[in-house]
């Protein structure tokens, strides 16, 4: 899967994630703040020590085979079982001249060409 596309789906539509993914999420990002942007399972390990990022991290098997893999696997994995699930709930929000996806959901230019599609009526979401 697309490094892109994964984080388009981690960061737009998390709510779609379960509650277990949600404090792997918590877990990873309380890791990544306490060790300066590391996030494998020694990083995570690290982390435990610092008692003010402490409360972020889980002790839950679940969530720590979540996120065993790090940051990067992590958001592929979820983002991947996201669209799966919930593939109609999702918009993926593609440019009409290259192609390329847009940074949210509701932009109306691409930053990849610069194209504006400002004009064209957005499709409705599905709930």
């Amino acid at each position: 899967m697309d490094s892109y596309l994964a984080h388009y789906a981690i960061r737009h539509y998390s709510q779609l994630m379960t509650a277990h993914e949600r404090l792997a999420h918590r877990h990873l990002t309380g890791a990544i703040k306490a060790t300066h942007g590391r996030s494998d399972t020694a990083a995570q390990a690290e982390a435990k020590a610092n008692k003010a990022l402490s409360k972020l991290l889980s002790d839950d098997p679940v969530v720590l085979q979540l996120a065993g893999g790090g940051w990067g696997l992590f958001v592929e994995r979820t983002a991947q079982r996201i669209l799966t699930e919930n593939g109609e709930r999702v918009f993926l929000n593609f440019c009409p001249r290259c192609a390329a996806l847009a940074r949210t959901p509701t932009a109306r230019q691409c930053r990849f060409c610069g194209h504006d599609w400002h004009a064209t009526p957005m499709p409705e979401p599905l709930r």
